[in-house]
């Protein structure tokens, strides 16, 4: 019986590990993906057709709310391309 014991311990320490393992990797992954994010929205920003004062406002949005700020200036900020007609 002890042995049987001694064995739920073993499995369950490997899978605490497991999912110790998993998740590392899961949130290494989410941070290069934020990071990229961030550094996509400065690039884009230094690139964008926007007033100096544009960029300098925008910039300092993304450094100060760096998920936030990048998602606002691909989603609002961003000029869109002009229709040609």
């Amino acid at each position: 019986m002890a042995h049987l014991a001694q064995a739920f311990t073993i499995s369950d320490d490997l899978a605490a590990r497991g999912i110790g393992v998993g998740l590392m990797i899961v949130l290494i992954a989410v941070g290069i993906f934020l990071v990229v994010f961030f550094l996509a929205a400065l690039f884009s920003i230094l690139g964008a057709d926007v007033g100096c004062g544009g960029k300098i406002l925008w910039i300092l949005v993304v450094l100060c709310l760096p998920f936030l700020g990048s998602l606002l200036w691909f989603v609002v900020g961003r000029p869109r391309p002009r229709p040609y007609y």
